[in-house]
């Protein structure tokens, strides 16, 4: 079920708070777009994933919170794919200082009805972590740029190159090392 509605009359810092008790009230996702309605004004469009047992309640919630004269109730359809948490041991190192960050990365393995991976995602918290490390250690890398590397990189490593591996030879994937030299 997708709750809509649109409100014209709250600021952006009341938003992260509707969004939070939202997702506290039973809310699976919530997305917030900025927009612009009649006469130039700005709204947000309140998108709100939820179980049919929670819609009511959600609604009355965000009525309550930002006076919207009404919620649209939408009997949506998701597909959802299959997926797995994954991890590999993943190290940055450079030749003056040798390794300068080094732990274990969970990826998000996402796969397509014959069960080929399609798709890669490392944890984001997780790289914000790299991120920032390696940034203390003065290396002027990017999170897109490790994002990129180390997704595409895990990529490679779970395919095998030549289709999908089976789980047994990933449980003893090769750690993926990175060099940074040129990013000081």
């Amino acid at each position: 079920m997708l709750l809509m509605t649109n409100v014209d009359n709250i600021n952006c810092e009341h938003v992260p708070y509707l969004i939070d008790e939202l997702m506290k009230k039973g809310a699976s996702n919530v997305h917030v777009l900025p927009a612009i309605t009649k006469k130039g004004r700005t709204e947000y469009i309140f998108l709100v994933d939820t179980v049919r047992a929670h819609a009511e309640e959600l609604a009355e919630f965000i009525a309550q919170e930002t006076g919207t004269l009404g919620v649209r109730f939408l009997e949506s359809e998701h597909h959802a794919f299959e997926h797995e948490i994954r991890q590999l041991d993943v190290s940055f190192g450079n030749s003056h200082q040798g390794v300068l960050w080094c732990g274990p990365i969970d990826f998000k393995i996402i796969h397509n009805i014959k069960g080929t991976i399609i798709s890669v995602r490392a944890e984001y918290e997780q790289i914000r972590e790299v991120a920032e490390e390696l940034r203390q250690k003065r290396m002027n890398i990017s999170f897109y740029e490790i994002k990129e590397m180390i997704e595409q990189r895990a990529l490679m490593q779970f395919k095998n190159f030549s289709g999908q591996l089976e789980k047994e030879e990933t449980s003893q994937a090769h750690p993926l090392y990175f060099s940074v030299n040129g990013y000081e």
